[in-house]
């Protein structure tokens, strides 16, 4: 029997009902975003904002989006490059003062790549104390420059937020302004980004989600994180609207030069999440389900999923005030649909 609904509506109607039902579960709060060709899918919102004054999460909704800011610091990277401030293999050492003997053949690309062997800084013994301490970026990039790289540069990868840290200072130091400031003249404002910035917990800011964790009794809130620690490598917050806006603008053209593009999406040689690649800041699937750039994030109360299908011109963005990981499992499903497969059809 031939459907009386267009394609279009019963993918909506599909996707829909995965999300209510994580919600449902309780496994999921947040917001969804899915476009395709042009026309947006899904565009809405599930569960609170805020549990303890009963706000309900809208459209609207700012979401701390964790290392999905890591897609921007690249971004910003490649654009210096463009403007002849750097390389992409310059020396780490050239535009950071200070920095140890031990990293002469760590490159900025090593760093883009997570192929640098430089210890992350949220992996070391102590990271949940000093995580909750007022800690300057100084102070920050002090607790890993004295270790010993865990491999040789380039020959491995090894996922590290201590390199996005470094990149972040490099974007300050090369362009002689504050990170925040420069991806929003740079990035936010020509995209039309009014809701992403830097978040910082003394700040107030209208429509932010609370952030919350899952335990054996229940939903509580989700613990501290001074949040100059993450800078470039997660300190983000964004509307699943305004990332619709980003992934436009770069794979659309508006943003870097086709020959950044490319660099951008080029993966390394090692696997970094499964069969997954990694590039510039985003991972690249590209198997028998099709290709796909994404990145996740998770920070205390918070996970997220932004993805795109350049076949299917597809994008899924998922936002989550809760942690648990189901920004990733949603993410994943939806972008299945937006392909028009059925989920579990997949080998």
């Amino acid at each position: 029997m031939v459907s009386q609904f267009p394609a279009h509506a019963q993918d909506t109607a599909s996707m829909e009902q995965i999300v209510e039902a994580e919600a449902d579960s309780g496994a999921f709060m947040g917001a969804v975003l899915v476009a395709k060709d042009g026309e947006i899918l899904v565009d809405k919102a599930w569960g609170s904002a805020d549990l303890e004054w009963n706000i309900a999460n809208t459209s609207s909704t700012k979401f701390r989006i964790g290392s999905v800011t890591k897609q921007f610091t690249a971004v910003a990277i490649l654009l210096l490059q463009e403007r002849g401030k750097l390389t992409l293999d310059d020396p780490v050492g050239q535009h950071l003062e200070n920095a140890p003997a031990a990293w002469e053949g760590v490159t900025l690309r090593h760093l883009l790549q997570h192929t640098s062997g430089v210890p992350s800084v949220t992996s070391l013994d102590d990271f949940g104390t000093f995580k909750f301490l007022p800690t300057t970026q100084d102070e920050l990039i002090a607790r890993f420059t004295g270790l010993p790289l865990e491999f040789e540069p380039g020959s491995q990868w090894k996922y590290s937020n201590s390199g996005y840290v470094l990149l972040s200072r490099v974007v300050e130091k090369v362009s002689g302004k504050d990170y925040n400031a420069f991806v929003q003249a740079n990035l936010f404002s020509p995209l039309g980004m009014e809701d992403t910035g830097i978040d910082r917990s003394h700040a107030i800011l209208p429509n932010r989600a609370a952030g919350y964790s899952p335990s054996s009794n229940g939903v509580i809130n989700a613990e501290y994180v001074n949040m100059a620690i993450p800078a470039g490598a997660g300190a983000l917050y964004s509307t699943t609207g305004d990332l619709l806006k980003w992934q436009r603008g770069v794979f659309g053209g508006a943003v870097l030069s086709a020959e950044s593009l490319a660099q951008y999406v080029t993966p390394t040689p090692f696997p970094a999440r499964g069969t997954d690649t990694y590039g510039l800041g985003i991972l690249i699937e590209d198997d028998e389900d099709g290709k796909a750039y994404w990145h996740g994030g998770g920070i205390e109360g918070f996970n997220a999923f932004l993805g795109y299908d350049p076949d299917e011109n597809a994008t899924v963005v998922v936002l989550a005030n809760l942690n648990g990981g189901s920004a990733f499992k949603l993410g994943e499903q939806l972008m299945t649909l937006a392909r028009g497969e059925e989920i579990g059809s997949q080998e």
